[in-house]
Order: structure tokens, then sequence, then C-alpha cells
């Protein structure tokens, strides 16, 4: 249940009543006061009523706040000049949505299932390598973005897009062919394209065929001799794909990311799906053929300049398998498209957007988000990145020296649209420096605390909530609840800006002012009022801690 809107609607009808103006809810803004203030919540609604009736805005906050202190929804009301109205909840309702939280499993979920069909496409990496840190931000972001989506109602698919029909799979396996005919001694040195891929993974690569495929130097040097060189090529291909796709995969399952759909981009070629697609283009005008080569006149729809779909060698463009594949996942069912694309595909907007339109689909059903580039820091010094160079920091690497949930953790920090520092010394340190061990820890103290409280005979699951007083809340105790209670609408805020990095940031908040009541306050005492009502709110705090943790995909650890 969102709390900030039952706040809102509550007061919007007593303003309603009073005034008999009906005001939108969505200017009504609801703000935890200054700290020189009372109250947990405040709102600016006065100033707007005092603009429509160009009347005193203190005299104002007065009236609603009168009306609000005859509501049990509210406790504490009180008007600060020149005319804000804080307040807490009252300690019934408190009560009542702590219980729900307990007793209900998914109160933090939506309970309106969406319509829409969420198609989410994310990584995508080409297939001719193993994954670099640059995917491992664009994994996380993608898999919190789907938990975001099903918290919220949707129906999500998280789709992984494989490049497996254009050039650099073809010199991927050229790389890979030179490197393995040179291990064997079948050749003295590889020959590596100009432009192919030289990095010693492509050798670790070419190693593990022998372990993969029985006779594969028999078969490959038979196919050598012979100068069947298509048959070779389409060996190291196939074989060099299943290699790096199972590596990616193996990767993404480490980091606890995995996908419903691996869409292959060669499937768009299968019983001419992809002339059928881009003759729906045609038939409305917008190809025509310059130089010998066929052109999409994207320019109609805002691009800087008209894209080739076809080259003057009758080969298809990426750009041809890109309209094939929004088509295509469309008619698989998506009634909204989300992609994930990397820090060099700015241009790249308004060329999907150009194929969404020319296909007769409104704009809405696309939402594109470029995340920023990820930088790693050790000691202080940025490491650089070339796949074809072959100076990769690799992912796995990375998971190695600092962990899944360290890893999650950090790449999420940021929002999309920042470039993003990843400090590898600080994620690994074991104090409250690092802080997602500060946030874990806050989850192990809290186990912690309900452990001992089962060790001195507190039956903490027949704790009921109508037996438990909240009428004397400390400012901490009351800081928790409040910041619990706005649990779903923390959710559904992150998904509106595409933005889990504003979990973080509210879990980060949550943690910090846990460890401020633990520092101050104990638990378990002789007073059992306080005691049943504490227990009764790290209760509560504890399901919140692990409904984020499920959001983050991070663990939740009893002890640390």
């Amino acid at each position: 249940m969102s709390i900030l809107n039952l706040i809102k609607k509550t007061i919007k009808n007593i303003i309603f009543n009073i005034y008999d103006i009906n005001i939108d809810e969505d200017i009504l803004k609801i703000e935890k006061p200054p700290e020189n203030q009372p109250g947990q919540f405040g709102v600016n609604a006065p100033f707007i009523i005092s603009k429509l009736l160009h009347k005193n805005p203190f005299e104002i906050a007065e009236t609603i706040a009168l009306k609000m202190k005859e509501n049990n929804f509210f406790s504490n009301v009180v008007v600060i000049k020149p005319g804000y109205i804080n307040w807490d909840l009252s300690a019934d309702f408190y009560k009542k949505e702590l219980t729900k939280i307990i007793n209900e499993p998914d109160y933090f979920k939506s309970k309106e299932q969406k319509r829409q069909k969420i198609n989410l496409e994310f990584v995508s990496a080409n297939p001719v390598g193993p994954l670099n840190v640059v995917s491992g931000r664009a994994a996380a972001y993608g898999d919190v973005l789907a938990n975001l989506f099903k918290y919220n109602g949707y129906d999500v698919s998280k789709e992984f897009y494989i490049n497996d029909h254009g050039n650099q799979l073809k010199l991927f396996a050229i790389s890979l062919k030179e490197r393995y005919l040179e291990l064997h001694n079948i050749k003295s040195k590889a020959e590596i394209p100009q432009d192919g891929y030289k990095g010693d993974y492509v050798i670790e690569l070419a190693r593990k065929i022998d372990e993969k495929i029985k006779d594969a130097k028999e078969k490959v040097l038979n196919l050598y001799k012979t100068g069947n060189e298509q048959q070779l090529f389409l060996f190291f291909k196939e074989t060099g794909l299943k290699l790096v796709l199972d590596w990616q995969q193996n990767t993404l399952k480490n980091f606890m990311v995995n996908f419903d759909i691996w869409f292959s981009e060669e499937t768009l070629y299968l019983d001419n799906y992809l002339e059928k697609v881009i003759k729906k283009i045609e038939e409305k005008g917008l190809l025509y053929e310059k130089e010998g080569a066929v052109w999409f006149k994207t320019t109609d729809f805002g691009d800087d300049k008209d894209r080739v779909i076809k080259k003057s060698d009758g080969e298809w463009t990426y750009f041809a398998s890109d309209i094939a594949y929004m088509q295509s996942k469309i008619d698989r069912g998506a009634d909204k498209i989300v992609m994930i694309l990397g820090p060099d595909h700015h241009g790249y907007i308004k060329r999907i957007e150009a194929i969404i339109r020319a296909l007769g689909y409104e704009i809405e059903r696309l939402k594109v988000i470029i995340l920023q580039q990820v930088n790693l820091l050790e000691a202080g010094e940025k490491k650089k990145m070339s796949k074809r160079e072959g100076k990769l920091v690799l992912l796995d690497e990375l998971l190695e020296s600092v962990g899944a949930d360290a890893a999650r953790y950090y790449f999420l920090m940021r929002n999309y649209n920042s470039h993003l520092d990843f400090d590898i010394e600080l994620a690994k340190e074991q104090s409250e420096k690092n802080p997602v061990y500060y946030v874990q820890y806050a989850y192990a103290r809290i186990c912690n605390i309900l452990l001992f409280a089962k060790e001195k005979n507190i039956n903490i699951e027949k704790l009921n909530g109508n037996d438990i007083s909240f009428s004397n809340l400390e400012k901490e105790e009351m800081e928790l609840i409040s910041m619990i209670l706005q649990t779903p609408d923390v959710i559904v805020s992150s998904l509106e800006k595409y933005s889990p990095s504003y979990i973080i940031q509210i879990l980060y908040n949550l943690a910090s002012i846990f460890h401020a009541f633990y520092n101050k306050y104990r638990v378990v005492t002789d007073d059992k009022e306080n005691t049943y009502k504490r227990l009764f709110i790290i209760q509560t705090l504890k399901i919140t801690f692990l409904n984020y943790f499920n959001i983050l995909g991070i663990t939740a650890k009893e002890r640390m």
C-alpha cells in the first residue's frame, strides 16, 4: 500500500470539504520536515490554496490542521510559519500497518496485476569473448530493474540478444581458428586479422576445444589439409560461439543473473522473416535505392541521416536485423520494449525510435536507457579495457575479488545516467566504510536481536500488535516505522525513475537509522511493554530489509 498516496488522498478530501476545491494530488508535496522541526511528514498544501484564494497561507494552514487533528489517521499536527503543516501518523495506524507487514508476505508488492507485458533487454554482449565489467553494470542494473517491474505487478521477460550473424563473429571465428592451428603446430604462427581478437582468452578458448569436442584435432587437421575453408570456418564459428555463450552464461549465473530468453539474431533470417518485416516498411514508401544500396528514410523520424539496410553487395546490415528484431519482440507479445544500452549508443536512440514508428507503433512502447561508463579503480588508478587487444577486466575476476554482493551493490550505487567509479579496495573492506557491508551488518544485527529474544524464551511469532502500545514512540522508533511504511512508495518511485540507485540510497539510510537506534537503545529488557513494542518493530524491519535485498539480488546474511 502506498502511504504517501493515502496521505495525499486524505488531505485532498479535507481541502475539498473546507474550500470546495478539487486539488490535483500530483501537486501536493509530502516531504520530511527539516531536522529542527517536529513531525515525520510535511505538506505544501496551504501555499497552493493561498495562491488560488489569495489568502494568508498561515491562516489556511491552521484551518487545514484543525481538520487533520479530527482525523485519527494523523497525530501531533503542528503549523509552522509561514504556512507549513507537519505531523506524525497515529499510533493506531502504525500498529495496523506493521501487523499487516508481518501477516501478509506480499505486503510490499503491488496488489494490481498490470496488463502490460515488458520485454527487457540488457547486456547482449557480442559472443566474441568473456563478459567485462561494463557488461557487469548492465547485468546488475537490468536484473534489478526486472525485479522492480515484478514488484510493481508487471509481467516482465529478461532477454539477451545474441549477435551471432554479423562480421564480429566472423572475425572472432577466424582468430580462434588461427590460435588453434598455432597451438597444435598446424601453422607456425597465428595470422590474426587486423580487426581480429588478440587477447589471451582466445588462446584459452582454443585449448578448451579439445576438452569439449572428441577428436577435434583430427577433424580440424583433415579440413585444413583438404583445403575445405568453408567447413573449417563453420567449425570454429559454431564451436567458438558455444564456448563463449557457455562462459558468459556461467559468469552471469555466478552474478545471480538469469535470463528468460536468449534470442539468436540468426533466427531473424529463417523463413524470410526479415524480408517480410522490411516489406512492411517498403510498402509505406520509406525505402529508396542509392549507389546500389537500399536506404531507410530514418530522417523522416528525426534521425540525423538515413540508414543503409542493404549494402550494394546484397548483404543485410546490422540495422536491418534491428528492424526485424523490434518487430519480433512485438510479435512475441511485448506491450513495452525496454532496452539498456552502453555509453557509446547515444546516437542509436533515434534509429530505434524510427523503427518503432515506421512499423506503425506508438513511440511510448519503447524506452531506451543509456547506461554510462564504469571505471574500475585499484589503488586510485583506472584500468583500461579493450576486448580486441586483450586488455580486459573480466567480470569473473571482479566477482572473485569482491564477491557478487559487493559487485551488484557498487554497480547500482550511481544512477544510470552517471559515470561510475568502482573502488575495488573499498568493496573488499570488512568495515562500516564499505556500504554493502554496512547494510548487511544492519540485517545481521536485526537477526541477532531476534535470536537473543528467543534465547530469553520470548515467543516472537505470537507477538500480537493488538496487545502492544505504540503511544510512546521514541524519535528513532518513529523514524524506523516511517521508513518501513514508505517502502512501497520507494519501490514504485524507483521504477518510475528507472532508478535502482534510489533503492540503494533508501536502504543505506534505513541501515543508518537502525544502527543509530541500536547504539542508543536496548531492545530486550525487563520492561516488557517496551521490549514487545521494539521486537514488533524489529520483526517488520527484518521483513523490509529482506524485500530490499530480494530486489537488489543481495544476500541477507544472518551472521557477520
